[in-house]
């Protein structure tokens, strides 16, 4: 884990939580808009940054190990983005 304390970890576990809440609660508000997908795709970023720098304890480890994990899910989401984008161009 990290050397963080409880405290903390349970303070960035609730973070967590209440992106992953808003999320849910914009996705039923608004729908699947791709707008909406945007902002979500974002909070996916965040979410793996927290999880890979504060749970994974990796806030000290090297700078390559830690641009790696970070840039992983950002090629994801630029790539679900760029399938959103392209999907809306053809079929609107």
């Amino acid at each position: 884990m990290t050397d963080h304390n409880p405290r903390q970890l349970f303070k960035i576990w609730l973070l967590l939580a209440m992106v992953v809440i808003s999320g849910m609660a914009l996705m039923a508000i608004a729908g699947p808009t791709p707008l909406v997908i945007a902002v979500l795709l974002g909070l996916a970023i965040i979410k793996c940054r927290f999880v890979a720098l504060d749970f994974m304890g990796l806030r000290g480890a090297p700078s390559a190990l830690r641009l790696g994990l970070l840039t992983w899910p950002a090629a994801l989401v630029l790539a679900a983005a760029a399938k959103l984008l392209l999907g809306t161009a053809l079929f609107s």
